[in-house]
């Protein structure tokens, strides 16, 4: 079995089939390790073949937090975290057969006709919200964005390979299976997030992605390496201890 991580692709699916597999094959750990362990890794350090060509300019360099006030106006900001509390008045939209959270309060302050959408508040909340609209439309395929990525994906060395291929990627046939239900905050500060996601497979699996967020361009925008991949840490999970509740299903 190959040690590549297939979620660190954007057009990762959350496969019911593929997840049942791995348990039975009792590889888990030394494939993906927990995401707890690894919360101080460089999330610019996987190793994964590069996805298309795409030249990057002057202002691709790596990203630093600006702080930017909200591209859309949404003015809560919190620079200390508790706890994450559950999102009752979370509303979803499905994508391609994944459900995408959205709030009042928190964002995505813009949902375009076209499929766009972008604008998160500087909370915790604000950065689950950024994480859980990241993974339906990345996982949907297509250009779920109208070519807007740069909208939630960080700047730096990988964007427009990024970019360049989630243009270029298909829809699944049946969508992506999986859907989320619940979130935990592994680490926040007013310029910078760790969130990890829990997802249940059709089959009742779960799983969690943790992805890195940095706060640029008045928004939460999720951090690729310079070969265009967010590299989530995905491990299996027995149960939901330690995760919000927070279910789109």
């Amino acid at each position: 079995m190959s040690d590549e991580n297939p979620f660190s692709r954007p057009s990762f699916i959350f496969s019911a089939g593929f997840l049942a597999a791995l348990v039975v094959s009792g590889v888990l750990v030394a494939v993906w390790p927990d995401d707890e362990d690894e919360a101080g890794a460089d999330p610019g350090s996987a190793s994964a073949p590069a996805g298309p060509e795409a030249t990057s300019s002057p202002e691709e360099a790596p990203a630093t937090p600006d702080g930017q006030d909200s591209v859309c106006g949404l003015e809560a900001h919190t620079v200390e975290f508790d706890m994450l509390l559950p999102l009752l008045d979370t509303t979803w939209t499905s994508i391609g057969g994944m459900r995408a959270p959205q709030t009042a309060e928190h964002g995505p302050g813009v949902v375009e006709d076209g499929g766009a959408r972008y604008c998160y508040a500087r909370t915790p909340e604000g950065a689950v919200l950024a994480t859980g609209n990241f993974l339906a439309l990345a996982n949907a395929g297509g250009d779920r964005m109208d070519s807007q990525w740069e909208r939630i994906v960080a700047p730096g060395p990988g964007r427009q390979v990024f970019i360049a291929e989630m243009e270029s990627s298909q829809a699944p046939e049946g969508g992506g299976g999986g859907q989320i239900v619940a979130a935990k905050v592994v680490s926040y500060t007013e310029d910078e997030a760790r969130i990890s996601l829990a997802l249940m497979a059709p089959d009742a699996v779960y799983a969690s992605m943790t992805f890195d967020l940095i706060w640029v361009e008045g928004d939460w925008k999720i951090v690729v390496d310079e070969s265009g991949e967010s590299d989530p840490l995905f491990t299996v999970l027995e149960d939901l201890s330690g995760y919000t509740p927070w279910a789109a299903i």
